[in-house]
């Protein structure tokens, strides 16, 4: 795991009510067309009931990012929710997954403007989650971001 992805899973695990699985492998189902993905973590946030996709890029082009979020029913929804089925582990998510997405701060406006009508992607600013302490009370007090990051925390 690298260091923005250390970072990410403190912020995300915070609190203890938001179990996370790094680098879940999502096996490709041909009969289906779907899955074939390895998002960096998919996170259970136990407290709101939600499933969470979560991808990390400190990369300045986020184009590839991009398109796999276009793609997000099949690539990761889908199989995850069907996968989780099975389990029983989606007995008590009463909502629809989501994605967050942690980016640079320089293309967060391109990202979040790529998704504007979507209201189930949030991007978050890496640099806003690489020190605890600047973010913690925020966090707890708040869970994990929804929206449009930018004007809510701007």
């Amino acid at each position: 795991m690298c260091d923005w992805e250390s970072n990410v899973a403190t912020y995300l695990t915070l609190g203890g009510k938001v179990f996370i699985a790094p680098q879940c492998t999502i096996k490709y189902d041909k009969e289906r067309q779907e899955g074939g993905s390895c998002p960096d973590f998919v996170a259970l946030d136990l407290e709101n009931k939600e499933i969470i996709v979560i991808e990390v890029t400190a990369n300045a082009n986020i184009d590839t990012l991009l398109e796999k979020i276009r793609e997000r029913e099949t690539r990761w929804y889908q199989p995850i929710f069907r996968k989780l089925e099975q389990t029983a582990i989606t007995a008590s998510f009463d909502k629809p997954p989501r994605f967050l997405g942690f980016v640079r701060k320089d293309v967060l406006k391109k990202a979040e403007k790529a998704f504007l009508d979507a209201h189930d992607i949030t991007f978050v600013p890496l640099e806003d989650v690489a020190f605890p302490w600047s973010y913690w009370n925020k966090r707890i007090e708040g869970g994990l971001p929804r929206g449009i990051y930018s004007q809510n925390h701007a």
